[in-house]
């Protein structure tokens, strides 16, 4: 009796936090079989969270563009420099009057004039600037931070798939077979930790001669015995015929000459609750031929 095994363990290295089956345990798909210690890809965790938040509430603000009082403040800057340059211009006119008049020398008129230059100057960067909060941030700073959010959020999936490999789940009902390692343990990517039998999946394999395998087809029904339980017979159905011959193999006892050429054919066994059929377990199986 042959079944389906699987070695499962971590793709992830670590310390064996918990095994929560032991060998011979009957398990369903989807149980958690073993985990390692996540305390440190927790942690990463909730700091990848905080970061997204973080980049999250910098694009809010963004979208929103600038808030009113932003704006009365740049349109205040705005009318303040505008009267800066009207009181600069005005100055400008009385000075250049007086100098007009020989009373104030040409140092005084120049002072003046750089006055109203500096006046128009902070005016004009008052208005620019006032123009920009008024448009608010430019489409390509909103899109840049609409990256870093993506960025943070495809940290938090990698950090959450780490944390899925530190768990290991049944991928079908199944029968612990060996349990390779204990809580505690360090263990490397890929080590064994757990080998879990098929119970669903058992069939015997049986070679038959070159001049029968033609009666033999598929889904042919068969019955199967073993010598541990002789007076019980097991159900079972032909699922695989090789396609090409073999001599027979010397661990296969026969009554017939080993030398003849057979072809390998897998019968599954389809009804056995209990599990009496084990794997390793010598069996014989017996094919109802059809006959001519």
């Amino acid at each position: 009796v042959e079944a389906t095994e699987a070695q499962l363990g971590f793709t992830a290295a670590g310390r064996i936090e918990a095994i929560h089956v032991r060998e011979g345990d009957r398990l369903q798909t989807g149980t958690e079989l073993a985990r390692l210690d996540r305390t440190e890809l927790e942690a990463k965790r909730a700091q990848a969270v905080a970061q997204l938040a973080a980049v999250r509430a910098q694009l809010s603000e963004l979208e929103r563009g600038s808030r009113p009082e932003e704006v009365a403040q740049g349109q205040a800057a705005v009318n303040a420099r505008r009267e800066t340059l009207l009181d600069a211009e005005r100055d400008l006119d009385r000075t250049r009057r007086l100098f007009e008049g020989g009373a104030v020398p040409r140092e005084n008129l120049d002072k003046a004039a750089m006055s109203v230059e500096i006046a128009r100057s902070q005016l004009k960067q008052a208005e620019e600037q006032l123009r920009l909060l008024e448009q608010g941030p430019r489409r390509e700073r909103i899109d840049a931070q609409r990256a870093q959010v993506a960025q943070a959020q495809a940290a938090i999936q990698a950090i959450d798939a780490t944390l899925a490999n530190t768990v290991i789940l049944g991928l079908f009902d199944a029968t612990v077979t060996v349990r390779h390692r204990e809580p505690g343990e360090i263990v490397a990517p890929g080590a064994a930790v757990l080998t879990l039998m098929n119970a669903s999946d058992r069939w015997v394999r049986i070679y038959v001669p070159e001049d029968r395998i033609g009666a033999v087809r598929m889904g042919m029904p068969a019955a199967i015995t073993s010598d541990t339980y002789p007076d019980k017979t097991y159900p079972g159905e032909v699922v695989f015929i090789a396609s090409q011959a073999e001599f027979t193999p010397k661990s296969v006892q026969t009554t017939e000459e080993r030398v003849r050429l057979v072809y390998a054919v897998k019968v599954r066994i389809t009804t056995d609750p209990d599990l009496e059929l084990k794997p390793g377990m010598p069996a014989d199986v017996r094919l109802e031929f059809a006959t001519s």
